[in-house]
């Protein structure tokens, strides 16, 4: 249960108004945030067979529905407000409050809101809402520093927590509960337990469905214990961080499964129970830096075994003032195909990277699938399943910046073609059964290219474009029939601008 879920946007926002009254001037308040509007437009984002009317997918497979093709065109705005009341020398309370969502949200357009719900000649935010995606306390002691309330969660390069709230970022991570952030010397250790929101749950865990023990607790929990080792000498950071994740059985929070077969089991997540070692490591060497991320899971998942690796490497080289070349370079498990039989007591191995990773524009940033059915976000769309190799190039002026990019990837498992087998599709998040006829999925994801142009106005103002063609490769052909999927030549722009303060 969340420790603010009752808590509503009006509520807080008016504490933080009354911390900044004249009647509080014992209290310092310190404000920072940022505004962001942009631009999406998408052509030929579906790559599917035409299916008649109200049938859009029948065979299952990687089709994205047909639902008024090209273009695709969306616009967000949004303001976060991250203020700091300053209580004394040893405690603060943060919060970053949001107005408006990162990943949704539309110019003209407010999902909360009825359909006429105003007149034409206006636009209002309808029924949308103030949040705090973090409100906590920051309370310094001779044991170090503690942490309680709703805090962002930031570790490594960011392939299992990322929030770092740089950029246009679209879902960061955060969780309520308690921290403690404490140094000895060039060591900094961080234990810490947290908890995820899990709708109106307080019951104990029951026994799944498929007949597996039950594992964790009603909602989904994270306890965590990292330790981090800083040399600024030798510029270079070394750490690893232990997660024992746990759930109960009606949880889908942090899960990347839903275990049944379509048309058979049907099965929802399960209850579950694992544990992550993430080790990461950051090395500079003169005009070089290096950074890793490699996070290994085990456990259970609604009682089967659960075992994954995934890696990320980034390379960084700055040649001269202006040039600066990086290599991105990373994997993520997926699932394989197997006999509709093994399916009870298979081993699960699918890994999904947070969804701000984004190595790429096109590619593993849209969720093209959300964006024809308008469900979910259009950003949800996580390295999984896949090995990828990114190549970029950035001019940087100080005012204008220039970037290139080159993205290749190719899937760790795909759909042996085997009639009567099952897969696991990415999309769906389950198995699927292969239908007969039907050939071998191939693992080549496709490539894209891609090119951004920056400019800042002044150490506040940032505008920004970007574009890219991306060219799916034949892992999108699979349908599950034996008329595979038609190629379209994916061309993206986003056009945006932040305001940082």
């Amino acid at each position: 249960m969340s420790l603010f879920r009752g808590a509503s946007g009006a509520l807080v926002f008016a504490l933080f108004l009354i911390a900044s009254s004249n009647s509080s001037k014992a209290l310092d308040l310190d404000w920072h945030g940022q505004f962001r509007a942009e631009d999406n437009t998408l052509f030929g984002y579906t790559h599917n067979v035409a299916y008649p009317s109200g049938q859009t997918n029948p065979n299952n497979g990687y089709t994205v529905p047909y639902n008024g093709d090209s273009p695709a065109t969306f616009q967000n705005l949004f303001l976060r407000l991250d203020p700091r009341v300053l209580v004394n020398d040893n405690i603060s309370i943060h919060s970053d409050i949001w107005l408006g969502t990162p990943d949704k949200g539309a110019f003209g357009n407010d999902a909360s809101s009825g359909k006429n719900a105003y007149s034409f000649s206006s636009t209002s935010t309808g029924n949308a809402s103030i949040t705090a995606n973090s409100l906590y306390s920051e309370v310094a002691t001779d044991f170090g520093t503690f942490r309680v309330g709703r805090m962002p969660l930031n570790w490594g390069l960011g392939l299992v927590w990322k929030a770092d709230n740089k950029g246009f970022d679209r879902l960061p991570s955060s969780g309520d509960g308690i921290s403690l952030v404490t140094k000895f010397g060039a060591f900094k250790f961080m234990p810490a337990i947290i908890k995820y929101q899990n709708f109106n749950q307080y019951n104990a865990a029951t026994y799944s469905s498929n007949g597996g023990a039950p594992e964790g607790n009603a909602g989904a929990s994270d306890y965590v214990g990292a330790l981090m080792y800083t040399n600024d000498d030798e510029q270079v950071d070394l750490g690893v961080q232990f997660m024992r994740r746990v759930a109960g059985i009606n949880s889908n929070v942090l899960n990347p499964f839903s275990v049944g077969v379509t048309g058979a089991e049907n099965q929802t997540s399960g209850s579950y129970a694992y544990n992550i070692w993430d080790f990461y490591v950051k090395k500079k060497l003169g005009a070089f830096k290096f950074e890793a991320e490699v996070p290994l899971a085990n456990g259970l998942v609604a009682g089967h075994t659960y075992s994954t690796v995934a890696g990320a490497i980034k390379v960084e080289a700055q040649a001269n003032e202006h040039w600066k070349y990086k290599a991105n370079i990373g994997t993520a498990s997926g699932q394989g195909s197997m006999a509709a039989s093994n399916v009870p007591t298979a081993n699960l191995s699918a890994f999904a990277f947070n969804p701000d990773y984004r190595p790429g524009f096109l590619m593993f940033n849209y969720n093209y699938r959300n964006i024809a059915d308008q469900t979910g976000s259009p950003y949800d769309n996580p390295v999984t399943d896949a090995r990828f190799l990114a190549l970029q190039a950035e001019y940087d002026t100080g005012k204008w910046s220039h970037g290139f990019e080159w993205l290749y990837a190719i899937a760790d498992t795909a759909a042996d073609g085997v009639a009567g087998n099952v897969y696991f599709n990415t999309y769906d998040k389950q198995y699927q059964t292969e239908n007969a006829g039907v050939a071998a999925q191939s693992k080549n994801l496709g490539w894209e290219v891609n090119y951004a142009i920056g400019y800042d106005w002044d150490e506040s103002i940032h505008f920004g474009a970007q574009t890219g063609l991306y060219f799916p490769g034949g892992f999108y052909d699979f349908n599950n029939s034996a008329t595979p999927n038609s190629h379209k030549t994916v061309f993206g722009t986003n056009v945006n601008m932040m305001v940082r303060f």
